[in-house]
């Protein structure tokens, strides 16, 4: 099917629908505004884990980026010098 079809399909269906007599349960609500704390959460944690890589991406000078590469390189510990 082309896209016109599909448009002209998804008109058709969104003019005879009918009305569903309904109403959104008070513990809907709650739960939608759960889902969006959930998601803003684990958006900051993802950014929290992947700072430096952000951050090179909008830096302004190759430096800040090598910088970045620097830190995170693994460090020996002091148990392991050998």
């Amino acid at each position: 099917m082309d896209a016109i079809s599909i448009t002209c399909l998804v008109a058709i269906g969104l003019l005879l629908a009918r009305p569903a007599y309904a109403y959104i349960d008070p513990g809907t609500g709650g739960m939608l505004i759960q889902l969006v704390t959930g998601g803003v959460a684990g958006l900051a944690i993802l950014a929290r884990l992947y700072w430096r890589r952000i951050r090179s991406i909008f830096a302004k000078d190759e430096s800040d980026a090598r910088e970045s590469r620097q830190t995170r390189a693994p460090s020996a510990r002091p148990d392991e010098r050998g």
